[in-house]
């Protein structure tokens, strides 16, 4: 990875996205200084002067793909991104009617802007009448000019198709926020069944429960193996020793051993979850008395 600002600086300027990000973010919005916010017959709109803004697209896409990959919460952040997408539709299609009106003309028919010269009302009735339009929930006047009409039926098949997608992405989304809980619960039921089946006493099927309880709110149901499984041997052996050689350490046999043998042993390590009253170290002690018997022998 390359740190130096010198050649971070060389390589920017060599990129072509530079002369497009340097375009986006001039300073356009003085330019209402002197032309004013106000839109009405005899002058002209400037937002044109804010159009150098649509360039940070590609840099906003770039943002939330990068930012998908590093949250700990992704299913989260893609809601809010789909939600930000669905505000700069809306709002992009509420620019468009208002051009559309201007240029028609104001006030001319019941389908065009109606309302005062304020750029807060302005701005206000036209995501209204975007935010219905393309979701397709609300009624809005019928269109008389032809443009009018070719806009809004334009309007309404992009607004079923892109809200349909939407709509199917959040609820997969949805789905796999809860896919875990599902699955825990039907591990539960499956047991539950098996207990009722065997007529397995309410004492041993309480421990049961509590079991599986204890595994889902510390959030140690997740298959560690296949998890793991996924990544080279150089990071899962980092893993193992960042989560397991502490706890490791604290073992007295295991004190003064070296450190690439409880590397070794960092990663023959497996996670056990013991109900409260388990013997946790009972194989150990027969294995124990098992190896004195067999030095007495010799």
């Amino acid at each position: 990875m390359v740190k130096d600002p010198v050649l971070l600086r060389k390589n920017y300027i060599k990129n072509p996205f530079f002369i497009i990000d340097i375009i986006s973010v001039l300073p356009t919005d003085l330019a209402y200084l002197f032309l004013g916010t106000q839109c009405h017959e005899t002058v002209p709109c400037p937002v044109i002067f804010r159009l150098n803004r649509v360039l940070r697209l590609d840099r906003m896409f770039e943002f939330f793909n990068k930012t998908e990959t590093r949250t700990n919460f992704p299913n989260a952040f893609r809601i809010t991104k789909i939600i930000y997408y669905i505000l700069i539709l809306v709002h992009w299609n509420a620019c468009f009617f208002f051009a559309i009106s201007f240029s028609i003309g104001f006030e001319t028919d019941g389908w065009v802007y109606q309302g005062s010269e304020n750029l807060h009302d302005q701005y206000i009735f036209s995501f209204w009448w975007s935010t219905l339009t393309l979701t397709t929930i609300g009624e809005t006047a019928q269109p008389i000019q032809d443009s009018a009409h070719v806009f809004v039926i334009l309007d309404f098949l992009v607004g079923v198709i892109i809200f349909a997608t939407i709509v199917g992405n959040i609820g997969s989304m949805i789905t796999n926020m809860s896919a875990a809980r599902d699955e825990y619960q039907s591990r539960l039921d499956a047991i539950k069944q098996y207990l009722v089946f065997r007529k397995v006493g309410d004492e041993l099927e309480t421990r049961v429960i509590k079991w599986f309880e204890y595994l889902w709110n510390n959030k140690q149901s997740l298959d560690e193996d296949q998890v793991m499984g996924m990544l080279p041997d150089k990071l899962k052996a980092e893993i193992a020793m960042h989560v397991h050689l502490e706890t490791l350490k604290k073992v007295k046999i295991f004190q003064e051993c070296e450190k690439g043998l409880l590397v070794d042993l960092v990663l023959k390590l497996k996670l056990e979850v013991f109900s409260p009253g388990d013997y946790v170290c009972r194989c150990l002690l027969r294995l124990e008395t098992e190896l004195c018997l067999v030095n007495s022998q010799f």
